[in-house]
């Protein structure tokens, strides 16, 4: 599936989705979303958080998410695909007729645009700017450019074929999110989250639903994983409640949290049986590896695939280089039940 985003003054055809292309010793593998097109739906997220991401507006400012929204709540609306603009601009107008009543409100548009098109962004944000010229919206218009899967992921994202609009909270939690344009159930939804008075100030109520970890990368092997697609932006492990997905660079790991049997923090590795993505040929396991200092080793009650497309090919256990194991495997056991 290919997706892409630009604003509608920018008339080209200039995005597509990040795909798998790289010329490398091993295959690759990536599971593809379902293509469907959901219907508009609202539901409460208790315990979600916005993923952190670096952005910039549209006046070249950089914007550090979530920490940068400066409302107290947010309408942010998420977007990927150019022909999206008219779904963006049904928000727009809704958070017009509102604003006045939730001064503590504010509105920003993310386009997600995909890793690939980063040298293009001085070309493609300098055209939408040139085009926006309210400096309001130049300044709600945040560019994204990192691994769709980065944001889909952590905001259980399921179709990228239309909008997905939040309300996010001063930090960070999202209290409330909807599909599609707006729509009268969709907004009442919103706004429900909106007028609920202690919603902010309530405690977090546990720990997130949705967690990413971001992998640790030793610097004398990144120009090496980089031309095989594996990079910090590229490379992360979001657990929910019911899934962990592990994403290195063009290859991904996929299993249910029920086939979970334990986890345990291992380390140092030799470096030449550690770096990149790896299938043991002693007890089938899978590494993806970023550095030889230190991991966690996940194993599994049925083995997955994850390596190669032949999905006959599984692995009963996945190592994974990450930069912080030890909130990882205290999480991993509280989602699992371990």
């Amino acid at each position: 599936m290919r997706v892409g985003f630009s604003l509608k003054v920018i008339r080209s055809p200039w995005l597509r989705r990040n795909g798998v292309c790289t010329a490398c010793w091993c295959l690759g593998y990536r599971r593809g979303w379902s293509e469907r097109m959901s219907e508009a739906t609202a539901e409460p997220v208790a315990a979600m958080r916005f993923p952190r991401l670096e952005a910039r507006d549209l006046e070249g400012r950089g914007r550090s998410l979530p920490d940068d929204f400066s409302g107290t709540h947010n309408l942010v609306v998420v977007a990927f695909r150019r022909e999206q603009q008219s779904m963006v601009d049904s928000w727009i107008a809704w958070f017009d007729t509102i604003a006045a009543q939730h001064p503590g409100l504010r509105c920003y548009e993310v386009p997600v645009i995909a890793t690939r098109w980063s040298l293009a962004r001085p070309v493609i944000d300098g055209g939408m700017a040139q085009a926006v010229r309210a400096q309001e919206a130049r300044r709600r218009t945040l560019t994204v450019y990192t691994d769709i899967w980065r944001v889909t992921d952590a905001l259980a994202i399921d179709d990228t074929h239309t909008v997905t609009a939040l309300i996010v909270d001063r930090r960070g939690r999202v209290r409330a999110h909807t599909t599609g344009p707006a729509t009268e159930l969709g907004s009442a939804r919103l706004l429900a989250a909106l007028t609920d008075d202690g919603a902010d100030d309530a405690a977090p109520g546990g720990p997130p639903a949705v967690e990413q970890f971001s992998f640790a990368f030793d610097a004398r092997f990144r120009p090496i994983l980089a031309l095989i697609g594996v990079r910090p932006g590229t490379a992360q492990v979001t657990l929910t409640p019911g899934r962990l997905v592990a994403r290195f660079g063009p290859w991904t790991c996929e299993t249910s949290m029920d086939k979970g049997q334990g986890v345990c923090q291992t380390g140092p590795y030799r470096w030449f049986k550690a770096i990149g993505p790896r299938g043991s040929m002693v007890d089938r396991g899978l590494t993806f590896g970023t550095t030889a200092t230190a991991g966690v080793c996940v194993l599994l009650r049925e083995p997955v695939p994850g390596l190669a497309p032949i999905r006959s090919l599984r692995h009963p256990g996945l190592t994974l280089t990450l930069a912080d194991p030890e909130r990882f495997v205290s999480s991993l056991r509280r989602h699992a039940g371990l």
